[in-house]
C-alpha cells in the first residue's frame, strides 16, 4: 500500500466520525461486497469454466483466514459424507 497524505488521511478520519454506527457498518458492508466481488471475477478470469462448487472453494480459501476456510471445509465434507449415508 502507498504512503499516504497525512492531511488528506485526517479529513478522511473526520469523515468517518461524523458518520453514524449504522453508516460505518454499511460502508464497511458495501467495500467487504465490493472485495467478494473482485475475488470472484478473478478467479472467473484465471479459470472461465470452474464449477459452482470449486468456485466456492477458491472463494472461500480467499477471503477467509486459512483456519477458518480449512474448518469450513472439513465441516461440509462431513455434511456431505452423513447425508450421503
Amino acid at each position: 500500500m502507498g504512503v499516504r497524505d497525512p492531511q488528506t488521511e485526517w479529513l478522511r478520519v473526520q469523515i468517518y466520525r461524523r458518520m453514524s454506527g449504522e453508516q460505518r457498518i454499511a460502508l464497511a458492508a458495501e467495500m467487504y461486497e465490493d472485495g467478494v466481488a473482485i475475488v470472484r471475477a478473478s478467479i472467473l478470469d484465471r479459470y472461465p469454466d470452474i464449477s459452482a462448487d470449486d468456485l466456492k472453494r477458491q472463494m472461500r480459501r480467499r477471503v477467509l483466514p486459512r483456519g477458518l476456510a480449512l474448518q469450513v471445509e472439513r465441516h461440509l465434507q462431513d455434511i456431505q459424507t452423513r447425508g450421503g449415508q
